[in-house]
């Protein structure tokens, strides 16, 4: 005859959230074990199984293999794939076996301060529906004299998962994990974002809709950004008859920037080439290696190009 178990369990209590199975969402289960007040119990082991696939109850599950870890001295005896008939439990079910384990050590047994366990990983599930982890103990009252109790459910609830959108970064497309913000004028752009929204429209600083999607990743392509942008990034999400809207936003700064119109009221220096397709106005003084203008250069102060100049127009007030 089974025995019923003798150690206490808590579980977390808020809600996980209900990820999609294409979509799932990062979730944390608590599981807090303890010997009920004035009892000494002592426990050899504990085994949890995780459901990771869907079970036939369409119940919540991990869709993957989750990480585990508990609290003080003990340890992870095992943790790998079973399927539900191996454990007892649901045979079409695959379950990630976890087995906790007291150090043999004398008195590391007894249960005498709480433990924790928590078990971390993407959770798919329908919004309302239970996460169930058959929990099984190896224990008794006496050291070194243990049997299996009858394994129990610990539950979890589900809930709509909240509306999320958060980490926009930037990259280059052949290092897309490495986070940059400068690049040069029209290098490819890879943006990348994490979300559960349905679709995503990108903006550029005019606010022109640069591209629409429902994918988390895009890359700008060569040839479109010249200068600094800040892009906007608007995630949407519709439910019943309302859309709700998160945004984002990412400022690139261009090292070698093409200016339509550069207007200066203090001393403009460049060790480089300054190419202006359109008016340059200084204010002040102008100093360059090389000055190429398409359009009219107007100077306040004086100019001092100390390279080539080539002016289409020039007018120079001053200096």
């Amino acid at each position: 005859m089974s025995e019923a178990p003798l150690l206490h369990y808590s579980t977390s209590t808020a809600p996980l959230q209900a990820g999609s199975p294409d979509k799932p969402t990062a979730n944390t289960i608590d599981i807090t074990v303890s010997s009920p007040a004035g009892q000494k119990i002592y426990c050899k082991k504990l085994e949890i199984a995780v459901p990771i696939s869907a079970p036939e109850d369409g119940g919540a599950y991990f869709t993957e293999n989750p990480q585990s870890s508990i609290t003080g001295k003990w340890g992870t005896k095992s943790a790998r794939m079973k399927i539900g008939r191996e454990l007892g439990l649901e045979p079409d079910t695959n379950y990630y076996h976890v087995i906790f384990q007291a150090p043999p050590i004398p008195g590391f047994d007894l249960i005498d301060k709480p433990l924790t366990i928590s078990i971390t990983g993407d959770v798919a599930a329908t919004p309302g529906s239970t996460l169930t982890c058959p929990t099984t103990e190896t224990s008794g009252t006496t050291s070194g004299k243990y049997t299996p109790k009858t394994p129990q459910d610990l539950t979890w609830g589900t809930a709509k998962p909240a509306f999320y959108l958060h980490n926009f970064l930037a990259g280059a497309p052949d290092r897309p994990t490495v986070p940059r913000t400068r690049f040069n004028a029209g290098d490819e752009v890879h943006l990348t974002w994490e979300s559960n929204g349905d679709s995503f429209h990108l903006y550029d600083g005019d606010g022109t809709v640069l591209h629409e999607c429902r994918e988390t990743s895009w890359t700008v392509p060569a040839g479109k950004i010249f200068s600094d942008t800040t892009f906007t990034l608007r995630a949407s999400v519709t439910g019943g008859f309302e859309t709700s809207y998160r945004y984002a936003t990412i400022t690139i700064t261009i090292n070698d920037p093409t200016l339509s119109e550069l207007t200066v009221k203090g001393p403009l220096g460049v060790n480089g080439k300054l190419t202006a397709h359109d008016d340059l106005s200084v204010s002040n003084s102008l100093t360059s290696g090389r000055l190429v203008a398409n359009g009219d250069t107007r100077l306040n102060g004086s100019l001092q190009v100390y390279g080539e100049a080539t002016l289409d127009r020039a007018v120079t007030v001053g200096g």
